[in-house]
């Protein structure tokens, strides 16, 4: 007997009262074959555990891109949200938060909400802002993420912090993740707004460089216009 039939029975003789509830153990432990396998018994793939919570979620906080990607293939809700008490967060508003690029991306090419918001006021783009997860701020952006999509307490995503300079544990602000995407109007409204345009992060890097680095010409023009150094 194969090593995922094992995987598969052990799961269904554990006393789950719920078809759900074993494929929801095996995405949680990123096992895609056992995943595959109990698809193939028709498992329910968008079925969930009492806090509303699906496969496709478990899969996507865990960081199981391969996982990930075999329940998406079987027609998982990517913009499913979690019931209460887990205030409405989806599978993208997980990955972004966890960092996980290549879920975010795939996610997002499968049509994810890029501006699906917990009750919380929460955004993968809030997410990836506060933490200074810049690929994937690029990501959510390009996808029509709205960096004025304000949270519960007022504040946007490119502002999350108690100040426009606000920096994260690497020392990034807002200016420099809105400058890496070659955003021009959230750059202008951050300026707008009073930040610093030659912060450096504790690896040395400014909105001008992350500018020039991505070639966002215009961005970097913009930000040497109002005194940024190289």
């Amino acid at each position: 007997m194969d090593r995922v039939l094992v995987a598969v029975l052990a799961l269904l003789l554990a006393g789950c009262a719920s078809a759900s509830k074993p494929l929801a153990q095996a995405a949680l432990n990123g096992d895609t074959a056992t995943v595959q396998a109990l698809l193939a018994q028709g498992a329910r793939v968008n079925g969930r555990g009492p806090a509303g919570i699906t496969p496709l979620m478990l899969a996507s906080q865990r960081g199981h891109t391969e996982t990930v990607g075999a329940l998406l293939e079987a027609k998982a809700d990517v913009n499913a949200s979690r019931g209460k008490p887990e205030d409405g967060r989806t599978a993208l508003i997980d990955a972004a938060w966890g960092g996980h690029t290549e879920i975010v991306r795939l996610l997002l090419s499968r049509g994810a909400d890029a501006n699906a918001r917990a009750e919380s006021g929460a955004t993968a783009l809030t997410g990836a802002a506060l933490q200074g997860f810049a690929v994937i701020v690029d990501l959510l952006l390009a996808k029509g993420a709205d960096p004025n999509l304000k949270a519960a307490d007022g504040r946007t995503p490119l502002r999350t912090g108690a100040e426009v300079n606000a920096t994260n544990a690497a020392g990034v602000t807002a200016l420099m993740l809105a400058a890496f995407g070659g955003h021009a109007d959230a750059v202008t409204r951050l300026l707008a707004s009073g930040a610093d345009v030659n912060v450096r992060s504790r690896a040395g890097a400014t909105a001008l460089k992350a500018a020039t680095a991505k070639g966002h010409t215009g961005v970097a023009e913009l930000l040497r216009f109002v005194g940024a150094n190289e």
